[in-house]
């Protein structure tokens, strides 16, 4: 009789285990498939013009991402001797550079569908597998996310696309201008820089520009 018990609570111990890991890995399937979707629908709607577009996805983006990690994450081992004024002012700066390069991009994606294929727990991280498939075309466009959780909330931490990290990517190139320059040089080259992509996401391609023109 007590082995049956003991059989008992450890099959009813794995399947509750089982249970609960199932519901986080659900949730973040949701909140990864509802961004697609909704990059998805603004990049359609045909009543918004080119830069409407490139700015409600970058708000899109903007409430997705946890940035404070994100940063401590980028700025790497100069992010333990930089001052609490240099973290901020990375955390804001990196912040609005993230969201003005990346963000607009998406903007290509009309007409396509996007679906989030699973989702698989990497440590204190979730990696939702996702594609962007074209309406009418045959080629696949492999995304993933990196997802933490937060007291319920879920945040994009990662980009990776064809294997290829964004954030590990940013901090090798970003570090290695910060050993060459400085972090205070370095924050003011890429201020310069957020400064030129926010005046471009303001205005049309040039290709559709010509077009308005004709």
């Amino acid at each position: 009789m007590k082995r049956i018990l003991y059989l008992f609570t450890i099959i009813f111990f794995c399947c509750t285990a089982n249970a609960q890991n199932a519901v986080p890995k659900d949730m973040v399937q949701k909140f990864v498939q509802i961004l697609g979707d909704q990059i998805i629908d603004v990049a359609k709607d045909k009543k918004l013009n080119e830069v409407n577009k490139k700015q409600k996805i970058i708000n899109i983006i903007d409430k997705s991402i946890d940035s404070k990690w994100i940063s401590r994450f980028v700025l790497g081992r100069h992010h333990k001797n930089a001052s609490e004024e240099q973290r901020k002012k990375f955390m804001e700066i990196y912040r609005e550079f993230m969201i003005n390069t990346y963000g607009p991009k998406f903007n290509s994606y009309n007409g396509k569908k996007f679906t989030v294929n699973s989702v698989e727990k990497q440590g204190s991280f979730y990696l939702a597998k996702s594609e962007f498939t074209p309406k009418n075309s045959n080629t696949v466009i492999f995304f993933d996310f990196r997802v933490i959780e937060d007291d319920g909330n879920y945040y994009i931490v990662d980009f990776i696309a064809e294997g290829v990290s964004l954030i590990e990517t940013q901090r090798s190139e970003f570090n290695s201008t910060i050993n060459d320059e400085g972090l205070d040089k370095f924050l003011e080259i890429l201020k310069k820089r957020v400064d030129a992509l926010k005046s471009d996401n303001n205005k049309p391609s040039v290709k559709n520009s010509k077009k308005s023109l004709k």
